[in-house]
Order: C-alpha cells, then structure tokens, then sequence
C-alpha cells in the first residue's frame, strides 16, 4: 500500500511538472500608440518628406537591431485618423521602448508622438520578425519581388474589456482567425488588444457581427503590416 502512494505521489508530480512547462510562456513587449503630434501643422513640404524618410529608416534600424519587433500604418477607413500607426518593441522596460521612440526622427521633430505601454502576449513575435527579415534579404537579392508581396492588411481590435472580449472571440480561436493577441498594462491595463486575420474593416464587421454584443465597449482599426504575421 505504501509503495502504490509513492508511485502515486510521484506520478502526479510528473503530470503537474509536465502540466506546467507546457503552458504557453508569457512574452513581454511595449506598445506605442503613434499620432499626430504637435508640430505636424507647422512642418510641410520638403522638410516633412525628409522626416518620413527618416522615420522609415529607423524602423529599418530598430528591426535591424531586433529592438523594434512590429511595426505599421493604420489603414483606410481609419476611425481614429489622429492614430498614424502603431510599434511593438522587443524590450518589457516602458522607458526604453520610450527611448527607442525618440530615436525616430519623426518623434524627435513632433510630428508623431508615441503613446507608450507594457504589451503581454502568449505568441513570440521574434519569429515573425526573423522571417520578415529573411523576405527582405531575399528582394534585395532579387528586385523581381515585389515589396508588397511582404505586406498585408489586418484589422486591430482594442477591447476595454480585455477578458470579456477574449472570451467573447473564443469562436475565432479554432479558425486562427487572430493573428495575435495580447493584454495591455500600464494606464491601459484592463484593456486588450487582438489582430484580426481580415483584409478589410467590413470583413471584420462581418466576423465579429455574432459576437458583437458580447464584446464589450471596443474600437476596431484597418491596419497594414508584415505578411509573416499570419504565417
């Protein structure tokens, strides 16, 4: 009797310490939140162009560096046209990714300011990071490939509800029809963030329609990015 609680014991130590390393790890990321910032209106014409052109090589730099992960413009149709685009960094430190966002010459100028906040996700975005790297790598080697072949639209949904809405999407879960998920801390905590699998803001209204009440107080974005995050 003595020996069959021991096999016991040991048996259900072995479950649990398996039950345990196989539960999805945490990843923990920053978030910005890009806008319009207060310098926009008095920066035009040539000098505005050179900014961008900046901004578009830093986050080559970053990603790069493996320090920027996501990065993309919102799209048509965007319900919050303040809200120019959105990073994802690989740091957890809110005041780093904050430095990261000052070394984009955009941010620097005020024409953009960034909205910084931790980020939790259970998906590792240095994958897809690695891959879209590889992509370009691959189109400098052959111009051929067209760069929009790397790109995609996507719609982001931030949920004020961030547990309500993850339960309410379940449905979606099954179908890989979110493409990552993630909660939000800081001033934003509570709130969550999902990337639906969809091209346009219609067809997300049209995937989340039999959910919708059960969402919660939401905003549903069109957004443009890496290809290698639905893969």
């Amino acid at each position: 009797m003595r020996r069959l609680l021991t096999v016991l014991v040991l048996a259900l130590t072995v479950s649990c310490a398996s039950t345990s390393s196989d539960a999805p790890r945490a990843h923990e990321h920053t978030f910005a939140f890009l806008r319009i910032g207060p310098k926009r209106g008095e920066i035009t014409g040539e000098p505005l162009q050179e900014l961008m052109k900046g901004h578009m090589a830093n986050i080559g730099k970053l990603a790069g560096e493996r320090a920027l992960l996501v990065a993309g413009p919102m799209g048509q149709g965007n319900p919050e046209p303040e809200l120019r685009g959105v990073f994802v960094f690989a740091t957890a430190e809110v005041s780093q990714a904050q430095a990261l966002c000052a070394s984009d010459p955009s941010i620097a100028a005020g024409v953009l300011a960034a909205e910084v906040v931790p980020l939790r996700t259970q998906q590792d975005l240095r994958d897809q990071l690695e891959r879209a790297l590889a992509f370009e790598e691959r189109r400098k080697a052959d111009p051929s490939i067209p760069m929009m072949e790397g790109m995609s639209t996507y719609a982001l949904l931030v949920a004020d509800e961030g547990a309500r809405a993850s339960k309410a999407l379940e449905p979606l879960r099954p179908e890989r029809r979110i493409v990552f998920e993630g909660q939000f801390g800081g001033a934003r905590e509570g709130q969550a963030l999902f990337m639906l699998d969809v091209r346009t803001l219609s067809d997300a209204d049209l995937l989340l329609a039999p959910m919708r009440g059960a969402l919660g107080a939401h905003k549903l974005y069109p957004w443009f990015g890496s290809a290698e995050l639905r893969r």
